[in-house]
């Protein structure tokens, strides 16, 4: 599989809201694959669709690299995908020290909610609710803003 190249700041396409995905068929199947290898090839917590050109509320997560853990031996438990997300609580505002991978090299202090509730579909249009805390909180947030055309430097 050929993995997509990153969008990265300037491009317009960050700043543009993503649809909703509607059908769960082999081409959305082959996004949330090239989703995955472009976030592990950039040993990245997390890497939503606009950043690779994709304008779809889809976004993977790696939980492994979020925990903390260096290991490059990854699973299928290790990668989580949230597919149409949207919050339905929130609780705390914390400081946030954040870098995104569409702005290579740069770091800002970010405001973010400490814990998130979200419901959800995974990549096999199951639904799920997942209430997050701490890092995987700030992802979660980190990724749904690139949804929605908002970069963390408007924050």
């Amino acid at each position: 599989m050929v993995v997509k190249s990153l969008v990265c700041y300037p491009n317009s396409l960050l700043r543009e809201i993503s649809t909703k995905i509607e059908v769960f068929n082999s081409d959305f199947q082959l996004l949330v694959d090239n989703l995955i290898d472009r976030m592990l090839a950039e040993d990245s917590m997390g890497l939503a669709a606009p950043q690779i050109g994709e304008l779809k509320r889809v976004f993977v997560l790696n939980l492994k690299r979020i925990a903390g853990n260096k290991s490059r031996n990854y699973q299928q438990k290790d990668i989580l995908c949230i597919v149409n997300p949207e919050i339905e609580n929130q609780d705390c505002l914390i400081d946030s020290s954040e870098g995104c991978l569409s702005f290579p090299g740069r770091r800002e202090t970010v405001k973010r909610f400490n814990q998130v509730r979200i419901k959800a579909l995974n990549r096999e249009n199951q639904p799920f609710f997942l209430t997050a805390e701490g890092m995987l909180s700030i992802l979660i947030q980190h990724e749904i803003d690139h949804l929605n055309g908002i970069l963390f430097i408007d924050r």
